[in-house]
């Protein structure tokens, strides 16, 4: 008796009011709504042992599912260390709900068929392409994968190669081609599945074929039910139909169910989640036990008032059902929300806020960079290059590395080498820099960098890395002192030979879908500008999209543990259209503009012509600084072909390429501010804490000699 008394109380220990209340609750359905850092899984696994060393329930009665095997192997070693991982009738059990359905599935399995074979396909994408194929469909990859996806998302929201294509047209699904067609791809999917002297399954066909067998054999589901008595789900946000369908099957008549989720962090509504199962818990089960815990323990409380902030703000159903956080932790550092010319210049100072950490003692490795899409990691890769800083790629691969990007490189380099016979001697004559872009984006329209953002997320994705791609381009062509063809394709040769090679312990580079369930104790969010969060294809799809991106954020926010930066650029590159403005998320949190006053920036629409009279601008230097002489008084010319100079002659010595020295754009504002110290020099758009300690002086000494 004192041994149960000893074990229940240690299940208690530490834990705050709230979390108590989860886990001394009853047998039956229990919901915990848990917010980001306030204990989860610390809350259910406490749950989960208080269950077990009191004598409700056995270890080997317990279920326990969730969404990912990490997160399914944390729940395993936490429930060892409580003591209940094999609490001597047979350890609970912690598994992904694939995981689950396929270990049971291949149990009754021989109950129902006999000896009839069965096998888990091994090569989904190819059995989809050669359905592509089959239909007529365009049978590239991106098309495949999109497929695959659309197939995936289907089969989770239980519905068939018949009942497919009205679902996804009522919905606005981003398809790689008409619905009808991509449904026909759907059953030919499935016939060939069938087809062979095996049958094959696919992962989704797991929860299935597990449900349907306990649905009809009345056997099989009184057989699973005495064994398991106990089942706990967590992420249940994210739990899709099909899901929710096995996850009914096992229970039956029971409502022995602890649930935990958190609608704010609901972000895969695209890959079929449907967060009314959590919203509808409370109806469904009207005696439930519910819990709401909003102490974070993981962030600051400056943090947790942002993410408050944005998360405050949405709309509709989420808003009332959401969680309002309480920072537990010390108070620490103000967010930072800063706006940045350019691109090149947010990725710099982002680097150089970055170096400051680890060099005051941060270890990289508790340092993160989000971004909404992979193609968004190029210029901040090359900046922690430049600033010695290692880096980690997170659930993607390094921008030069993609496959795309490998193609375009070589396409771009038979522009050069003599081995596209449509390349003249006049193309490799090109001086102007809007010519050699010409030329450079016609050899990549092959490859998909369409005039028009295409349907379909891969195509998507590949489009946006093409784009890119040309933003290189087009900054390399405006910033070479030495214009041409040849120059701008040098410029990327060396752009992605300077790339090091990932350090498994350095800084993470992660797409905000694949930080979630993570958290490091500074995180740089970066491109939150429109179009990007929300990006652009949520803005088209509609309201509820648009919500989903601001949770996507909000999952971002939650991420940091003490140091948070948030920050967007006016422009792709330097130079071009000041024309974006940041992300509308952000209006609760940022300050009003003054009155009268307006955050946007003159620029020019043609970077050929003067941005303040639109004459058409002659000569290399009016070219680079976008005025003509009667617009460029304020800058001071003399300085600005002073520091060309020298920034030419630093590129030769380093041997790199001269827009990673300093881009036009910060010769320019150097040149119009003239900058009389290191503080005032380092106030100026591009310049990060790695470039003031390397080139500072040289650029304050040709300030004052001028």
């Amino acid at each position: 008796m004192d041994d149960v008394r000893r074990d229940r109380d240690s299940a208690l220990d530490g834990l705050d009011p709230q979390q108590r209340r989860a886990v001394l609750a009853p047998r039956g359905p229990v919901c915990i709504l848990a917010g980001a850092g306030t204990g989860k899984t610390r809350t259910i696994t406490r749950r989960i042992a208080h269950l077990v060393t009191t004598g409700h329930v056995r270890g080997d009665q317990v279920l326990a599912v969730t969404f990912t095997a990490r997160a399914a192997g944390e729940l395993r070693m936490r429930l060892a260390g409580l003591g209940v991982a094999d609490a001597g009738t047979g350890p609970v059990q912690a598994r992904t709900f694939h995981s689950a359905a396929l270990r049971n599935l291949s149990y009754f399995w021989p109950r129902v068929y006999g000896e009839e074979p069965w096998q888990l396909l091994d090569g989904q994408f190819r059995a989809v392409a050669q359905a592509v194929r089959r239909v007529g469909l365009d049978p590239s990859t991106e098309t495949i994968r999109d497929v695959l996806t659309e197939i995936g998302w289907a089969k989770s929201s239980l519905l068939t190669p018949d009942t497919y294509a009205e679902r996804a047209v009522a919905l606005s699904r981003d398809l790689p081609a008409p619905a009808p067609e991509v449904a026909r791809a759907f059953r030919a999917y499935e016939d060939l599945k069938v087809s062979g002297p095996v049958r094959m399954l696919d992962f989704d066909d797991l929860l299935g074929h597990m449900a349907e067998l306990m649905e009809e054999v009345p056997a099989i589901a009184e057989e699973f039910r005495d064994r398991y008595r106990c089942f706990v789900v967590d992420e249940f946000q994210d739990v899709t139909p099909a899901q929710q369908r096995l996850l009914s099957a096992w229970l039956g008549r029971r409502d022995d169910l602890t649930v935990v989720g958190d609608v704010n962090q609901t972000i895969y509504s695209f890959a079929g989640a449907d967060p009314d199962y959590l919203l509808g818990f409370a109806e469904r089960y009207p005696e439930a036990t519910v819990v709401r815990l909003e102490s974070d323990y993981r962030s600051t409380p400056q943090v947790v008032d942002l993410a408050n902030a944005v998360i405050g703000a949405g709309a509709g159903r989420f808003r009332s059902a959401g969680l309002t956080l309480r920072g537990m932790r010390p108070a620490g550092p103000d967010p930072v929300l800063t706006e940045y010319p350019d691109e090149d210049a947010e990725a710099e100072a982002v680097a150089g806020a970055i170096a400051d950490l680890v060099h005051g003692g941060l270890d990289p490795s508790e340092v993160a960079v989000l971004y909404r899409v992979n193609a968004q990691s190029e210029r901040i890769e090359a900046a922690l290059d430049e600033v010695g800083i290692g880096y980690r790629l997170k659930g993607g691969e390094g921008f030069f590395d993609r496959t795309v990007i490998r193609r375009a490189m070589s396409a771009i380099d038979r522009l050069v080498d003599g081995t596209d016979e449509a390349v003249t001697e006049e193309h490799s004559a090109l001086t102007d820099p809007t010519d050699v872009a010409r030329v450079i984006r016609a050899s990549l329209e092959p490859l998909g960098l369409t005039a028009a953002e295409p349907s379909g997320a891969q195509a998507r994705e590949k489009w946006e890395s093409l784009t890119a791609l040309m933003g290189l381009v087009e900054e390399i062509a405006t910033t070479e002192d030495r214009p041409g063809l040849l120059p701008v394709v040098a410029g990327l040769r060396a752009r992605a030979a300077a790339r090091h090679a990932p350090d498994q312990r350095g800084v993470t580079l992660a797409s905000f879908h694949a930080a979630k369930g993570l958290e490091w104790d500074a995180v740089f969010l970066l491109g939150v500008h429109e179009g990007s969060l929300p990006i652009s294809h949520a803005i088209k799809a509609g309201p509820d999209a648009i919500e989903e991106e601001r949770r996507l954020l909000y999952v971002g926010v939650t991420r940091a543990r003490e140091h948070l930066s948030v920050s967007w650029s006016r422009s792709r590159r330097a130079g071009g259209r000041a024309t974006r403005r940041p992300s509308r998320f952000l209006d609760p949190v940022r300050p009003a503009p003054a009155p009268g006053g307006s955050r946007q920036t003159s620029d020019s629409p043609d970077k050929g012509r003067c941005r303040g009279c639109g004459e058409r601008l002659t000569g290399p230097m009016h070219r680079a600084l976008g005025s003509c002489p009667d617009c460029s008084v304020e800058v001071d010319t003399g300085l600005f072909e002073r520091l060309r100079d020298w920034r030419r002659e630093t590129s030769e010595r380093i041997g790199k390429p001269a827009y990673t020295v300093f881009t036009n754009d910060t010769l320019v504002q150097i040149a119009r501010e003239r900058p009389a110290d290191t503080r005032a020099l380092g106030r100026i758009g591009g310049i990060g804490a790695h470039k003031l300690g390397e080139y500072g002086d040289d650029v304050l000494r040709l300030v004052r000699e001028g």
